[in-house]
């Protein structure tokens, strides 16, 4: 009873602090510590491939493993080991996420000797497993994106209004505008398969972010999409998580 109140405040404190940094950026409620903090998962035999899970904007490294996320993985018989890290909302606002990301965990992964890295992200952590992906495509093998945050409405309605993605001329693009050249990179995916990972996707249909996700699915292989009846929750991403898990399973035999 006690360790559930203390996650329920946790989760409530990170979830206050994050809406503070958004509110205003002159509020740095979250911070930015370094190393980030991870949580690891090994598989029950030796294994030369890593997932790394990378949290929405409420949510906490732990919370991979409550929602049952680690235990479908083990279920479905895939050996990999996993790492949790709470990258959460303070690393975005400082801009320093692709950096931790590659200094914390992906470094030190290569230096250990795996084979196989694929980033799964949730909400926020989708924009940030995408944007890493699209900066360090060499990185990585694979992505799967569940529900991502991809741009705020005036960047996803200017591509709806060019007809898609396809049709989109993404203009000017400066390094910093993350969301644009996020985009940008997803336009050209599909034209480099030998020289960019993988991108799978998942998302619910009567997700807020439902609109933006389906322009993505758009451009992307259809067995690489999972959309289905659902909302922006667990529930929701559990269901896709055991179909890529299928999907991904069956790949590998």
């Amino acid at each position: 009873m006690r360790a559930q109140l203390t996650y329920r405040l946790k989760r409530l404190n990170r979830s206050l602090r994050a809406r503070l940094c958004l509110f205003s950026s002159r509020f740095d409620a979250l911070g930015a510590p370094s190393p980030l903090l991870k949580l690891e998962y090994a598989a029950h035999k030796e294994s030369r491939t890593l997932i790394i899970f990378l949290p929405g904007i409420d949510d906490l490294a732990e919370d991979f493993e409550r929602r049952g996320f680690i235990h479908e993985l083990r279920r479905a018989g895939v050996a990999a080991d996993a790492i949790a890290v709470d990258a959460h909302f303070g690393y975005y606002a400082r801009r320093v996420i692709l950096e931790r990301v590659t200094e914390d965990v992906i470094a030190s992964a290569h230096a250990s000797g795996y084979e196989e890295i694929w980033l799964v992200g949730i909400s926020l952590g989708g924009f940030g497993a995408a944007s890493y992906a699209a900066r360090h495509p060499s990185h990585v093998n694979g992505v799967l994106l569940l529900a991502p945050y991809l741009g705020d409405k005036p960047l996803i309605d200017e591509i709806v209004t060019a007809g898609g993605l396809d049709a989109w001329d993404p203009g000017q693009v400066t390094h910093a505008d993350y969301p644009r050249s996020l985009w940008s990179w997803l336009k050209r995916h599909p034209s480099m398969p030998g020289a960019a990972p993988p991108i799978y996707l998942g998302y619910g249909t009567g997700d807020a972010f439902a609109r933006a996700n389906a322009l993505l699915a758009d451009v992307l292989p259809e067995r690489h999409v999972f959309a289905i009846s659902g909302r922006h929750d667990w529930h929701t991403w559990m269901q896709i998580w055991r179909m890529f898990l299928g999907e991904w399973g069956a790949h590998r035999r």
